[in-house]
């Protein structure tokens, strides 16, 4: 299933393989062992009506004798099609996990409880034909440290059925470029998920808002961060958030939003000062639509079974509906910073 050479993984799928033809990411080039890692999931099939979600685990290479060291860029390509990239750092263990190199087909991989404590490494949610690489340089003096041997899950989500199209064959490439620092500042990410989400025919067009605040008693800086809804969200922002402020903060406070469900932006390059207690404040904006097949699905997933074709929190972009942030900052604050 495996075979790797100096700073490559190659995971080879079984099956079919078609030859890529669009979504060009060779952009993201083969590294060598002083420049840092590259991953490469090779080409596999995603049938038309199906929806592909995969988890690979990988461990860490030993880039640095054997001490610990620190990635200060990452890239990251995705052929067309590509619903979610998602790196986690593996904790603990509910349903899901596998030896390195290998792959856990759908079953467990959808099941988002499974990863409620696994800090976010990077993600990307872009592979149109024309942008399918997305390039971040950290900022000056900042890296995300990783041990040797320590174990990574790396999530793809293709989707090629009513609403999103993969054309071809799914595909993704990431490299690890290794810092020349050695004690760089180190930069930690938040995760966080609105599951209350209810988008409803007798409710067409509710929103929903969340806020997660970072431990400990020192300011951080925003860094980077991206949004994720599915196609009946219209609008989602992020807005620093004092931790305090019961209201949605004022417009100059807001540091992101998404108008495009399928293909959502990152933004990088932010240095937005957020005070000790403070975190993020962030919300979502729907508008209920007819399912193309009915809405016998849609009720299957509704945990209420309310009967009123409500789009409920849920792995499917066909089915179900997510509220959910990426966010990076630095200095990392002492624990991990989920809001589930």
């Amino acid at each position: 299933m495996r075979s790797i050479t100096p700073g490559l993984v190659i995971l080879a799928v079984l099956g079919c393989t078609p030859e890529p033809s669009s979504g060009d990411i060779s952009g993201v080039e083969l590294l060598s062992h002083d420049q840092g890692w590259s991953l490469h999931l090779a080409p596999f099939d995603v049938p038309p009506g199906t929806e592909v979600q995969d988890c690979y685990f990988f461990t860490m290479p030993d880039l640095n004798g054997g001490d610990d060291y620190f990635i200060d860029r990452f890239k990251v390509g995705q052929r067309t099609g590509s619903h979610h990239l998602n790196v986690f750092r593996v904790k603990t263990i509910v349903h899901l996990d596998a030896e390195d190199g290998e792959v856990v087909r759908g079953g467990e991989c959808r099941v988002s409880s499974n990863w409620a404590d696994w800090p976010l490494v990077v993600n990307s949610q872009e592979s149109s034909v024309d942008s399918p690489i997305v390039d971040w340089q950290l900022p000056p003096g900042v890296g995300q440290r990783f041990s040797p041997g320590e174990k990574i899950m790396v999530q793809s989500h293709y989707v090629n059925a009513d609403l999103q199209v993969t054309p071809d064959a799914g595909e993704v490439r990431i490299n690890f470029y290794l810092s020349p620092e050695a004690a760089p500042i180190e930069m930690g990410t938040l995760f966080a998920t609105q599951q209350s989400i209810r988008v409803c025919q007798s409710n067409p067009t509710p929103s929903f808002e969340g806020t997660c605040s970072f431990p400990g008693n020192a300011a951080i800086h925003l860094a980077a961060m991206n949004g994720h809804f599915h196609s009946r969200g219209h609008s989602l922002k992020i807005y620093a958030w004092d931790g305090v402020t019961d209201q949605t903060p004022a417009e100059d406070q807001q540091c992101y939003q998404s108008t495009s469900w399928d293909e959502p932006p990152m933004t990088l390059d932010l240095d937005v000062p957020v005070p000790a207690g403070g975190g993020v404040w962030w919300s979502c904006d729907y508008q209920w639509q007819t399912p193309a097949g009915g809405c016998a699905e849609v009720d299957a997933r509704d945990p209420q079974q309310a009967g009123d074709c409500c789009y409920t929190f849920g792995n499917s972009a066909e089915y179900s509906e997510h509220c959910n942030i990426f966010v990076y900052y630095w200095p990392k604050v002492d624990s991990d910073v989920f809001c589930n």
